[in-house]
């Protein structure tokens, strides 16, 4: 808290310093460090930001882990990754000070809101400094919007994207659409191909897990599903996953072949990289999963998808797709988990909106994409 009683006091003499904006910026920072899911779901935002300043030179700030996605960005000129450790104390703070002076940003545009993303951008004299405001947050957020020159709260029951067009609006641009997209490596879509090999078409996407286990569904649900799926239809299964998910992975294809399935289960999991996994999602023909980057990786290739929200708010952040199908739960307790409040444990103790469901639901529903 001392660097924001600090900001607050010099405030005064740091916005004589940074200036008003002026005109269309030369160099702009999109701030956007969540995870996949939130960076896939930002894509329209990157798009419309270089539509409606083409002129100016568009650097990225992101996390590690959504590089491989963003490093094919057409749209960008420069990623920056997040520090070990992000922004915590001086030293981070000084690491994005840092870069904001050595790249000439006369912009800042935030899409991952938080006391560093606003307080840093006034420290280094950058002129124009537009956020989204969270609608969960400590008063400290309330105070800290006097640092900025432009911010739209976000409310219940709108998509983060609007809000982050209503932001673009504010700032004199005009955004159109609102599709995600997704830029795979050069060379995965013969690595796709090589991986798929003969497997029948059609081809359902099952995904493994999530990153915020909340929403996992677990091995026996997965089982059931995939059963499900080829026990009702002639599709093929593609068990789609990361790294750290080969075991579970493994185990469901074995139980699986158990029951004579083998042939038509595929285990992809970690099998490519980040980079390359949208060129194997457009060649699905549908995806079912629980609410996960990987579901939104799915929806930005224009695959159908089936998306069990489970405690997650659709009215946040949801696939938007033509043809997806977007499950959420009647219980009391849901959702639970918003796009800037997400618990990792569920409150309750019994995670219902994800075990509950219906593995023939769901299956149901994945085939009614085929049809």
């Amino acid at each position: 808290m001392i660097y924001f009683w600090l900001t607050w006091l010099f405030a005064p003499l740091l916005r004589l310093r940074a200036g008003r904006p002026a005109g269309a910026p030369r160099a702009v920072l999109l701030v956007q460090t969540a995870k996949i899911g939130d960076f896939v779901c930002t894509t329209p935002l990157v798009r419309e930001l270089r539509r409606g300043w083409p002129h100016a030179e568009l650097h990225l700030l992101i996390d590690g882990i959504n590089e491989p996605l963003a490093r094919h960005n057409p749209y960008a000129a420069r990623v920056h990754l997040l520090p070990p450790g992000g922004l915590k104390g001086l030293s981070g703070r000084l690491w994005l000070w840092r870069l904001l002076r050595g790249c000439r940003i006369d912009g800042v545009v935030c899409a991952s809101p938080s006391l560093p993303h606003w307080l840093v951008p006034l420290w280094a004299g950058v002129p124009l400094r537009a956020s989204v405001v969270p609608n969960f947050g400590g008063g400290s957020y309330v105070r800290a919007r006097r640092f900025l020159t432009h911010a739209e709260e976000h409310r219940a029951g709108r998509l983060l994207l609007e809000t982050e067009f209503a932001l673009l609006r504010r700032l004199g641009l005009a955004p159109g659409a609102d599709a995600k997209e997704a830029w795979p490596a050069p060379g995965a879509d013969g690595a796709a191909a090589s991986l798929l090999g003969a497997l029948a078409a059609p081809r359902i996407g099952v995904g493994v897990s999530a990153g915020n286990k909340l929403k996992e569904l677990g091995e026996d649900k997965l089982v059931a599903l995939a059963r499900e799926l080829l026990g009702r239809s002639a599709a093929s299964v593609v068990l789609i996953g990361g790294p750290g998910d080969r075991e579970l992975a493994r185990r469901v294809r074995e139980r699986l072949a158990a029951e004579g399935h083998g042939g038509r289960v595929l285990d992809a999991s970690g099998r490519l990289g980040l980079a390359e996994l949208p060129a194997l999602l457009s060649r699905l023909d549908a995806y079912v999963g629980v609410d996960s980057g990987i579901t939104y990786l799915a929806d930005a290739v224009g695959v159908p998808v089936v998306d069990l929200m489970g405690p997650a708010d659709a009215d946040d952040q949801r696939p938007t797709g033509a043809r997806a199908v977007v499950l959420r739960t009647d219980l009391p307790c849901a959702p639970c988990s918003h796009a800037f409040r997400a618990p990792y444990a569920c409150a309750v103790g019994t995670r219902a909106c994800v075990a509950d469901a219906s593995p023939q639901a769901l299956a149901a529903h994945a085939l009614g994409l085929l049809a």
